[in-house]
């Protein structure tokens, strides 16, 4: 590779990890405002569970997803950005 495709390959990697942080907020919020309406009580002890079975997430990962989306309720000037 040139330095030109290097340059480009790059720049495609900073746009999508800039993507992915947006739809990871977006995710969390999501999350949260699920959490907050009970969509998970329909047979889930938690929305964590509720993560596990139709995300996918294992229980350390749907725990700190619900967790984080909490936190983030109570900041929301970080949030926000």
């Amino acid at each position: 590779m040139n330095i030109a495709e290097i340059d480009r390959l790059g720049d495609e990697i900073a746009e999508l990890a800039v993507h992915l942080d947006a739809a990871t907020a977006r995710l969390l919020d999501l999350i949260r405002t699920f959490d907050e309406v009970g969509g998970w009580s329909n047979g889930f002890r938690s929305c964590a569970d509720w993560l596990c079975w139709r995300v996918g997430l294992g229980p350390v990962a749907a725990r700190e997803h619900v967790r984080v989306a909490r936190a983030l309720a109570t900041l929301p000037r970080l949030a926000q950005a």
